[in-house]
């Protein structure tokens, strides 16, 4: 490969991390990507807002194939931002954080 595709390849690989996090701290707790939902209450106490959907479900009211549920959570303000987490099935697979305006 020469030099201008892999500056090319870091450059976009940098778009998709901004405002994506691996990790958040909640007091002597770290809160880490694959982390089940129980586990970061045990470490972070509730959430200040949460939202939840789905699985959607079939007329039977059994959950559709491969239907999953997601659920987001807010913590904040803390030291002027805010952390979006988001959990899928039970296991957390992002964190974002805002900073206030």
């Amino acid at each position: 490969m020469g030099s201008k595709t892999i500056a090319v390849i870091l450059l976009s690989g940098s778009f998709f991390c901004t405002g994506a996090q691996a990790s958040m701290r909640c007091g002597i707790g770290l809160v880490q990507l694959d982390d089940t939902s129980e586990q970061v209450e045990a470490k972070c106490g509730p959430a200040d807002d949460q939202t939840s959907e789905g699985p959607v479900l079939r007329s039977d009211g059994v959950p559709q194939w491969g239907a999953v549920k997601v659920d987001r959570w807010v913590y904040g303000p803390r030291n002027g931002a805010y952390y979006h987490l988001r959990f899928i099935d039970e296991r957390l697979v992002e964190i974002r954080m805002e900073r206030e305006r």
